[in-house]
C-alpha cells in the first residue's frame, strides 16, 4: 500500500491509538507508517468480539445446567479458542476439551487448575465460579 493510502478512520477497537502498518513511499521502499484503522478492520473485530461473547454466553449457560465445566465459559470470556489454550497450557487440545466434561474437571488436580488459572489470568475461585462479564463495546 502506498503511503497516501493508509487507511486513517479513526476506528475505535484503536481507543485514539495508531498502529504501525508497512507502507511504500514514491520510491518504492517500505516505510512504516501511524494508521488509525480501517473501517473494515474494525468490522470485522466487532463481529469476532460478538461471536466470542456468544460462545461465551452460550457456554456459561451449559455451566449452569452441569452440562460443562467452567473453564468453557472462562476460555470464551478470555477470548481465546481450544487451540490457543492448549497451546498455553501445554496440554494437548483432546485433554483440554475432555476438561469440558463437568465431572472430569472437578476431579482435576490443583497442578492442572493452576496451570489453567495462570493461561487465563484467574484466581481459582474465578475459575471455579465465574461470572458474566458486562459488555464494554
Amino acid at each position: 500500500m502506498e503511503i497516501q493510502n493508509t487507511p486513517q478512520d479513526d476506528i475505535c477497537t484503536h481507543k485514539g491509538i495508531k498502529k504501525a502498518v508497512y507502507t511504500t513511499n514514491k520510491k518504492g521502499e517500505y516505510e512504516i507508517t501511524p494508521s488509525t484503522g480501517w473501517s473494515v478492520e474494525e468490522l470485522v473485530t466487532m463481529q469476532a468480539v460478538g461471536e466470542f461473547r456468544r460462545l461465551e454466553l452460550e457456554a456459561f449457560a451449559k455451566w449452569k445446567a452441569y452440562k460443562t465445566s467452567s473453564l468453557e465459559a472462562c476460555m470464551y470470556q478470555k477470548r481465546m479458542t481450544v487451540g490457543t489454550l492448549s497451546q498455553v497450557v501445554g496440554l494437548w487440545q483432546w485433554r483440554v476439551k475432555r476438561h469440558f466434561d463437568y465431572k472430569v474437571f472437578k476431579n482435576l488436580n490443583d497442578k492442572i487448575i493452576a496451570r489453567y488459572c495462570e493461561a487465563l489470568d484467574m484466581t481459582k475461585e474465578e475459575l471455579l465460579n465465574p461470572k458474566l462479564q458486562c459488555e464494554t463495546n
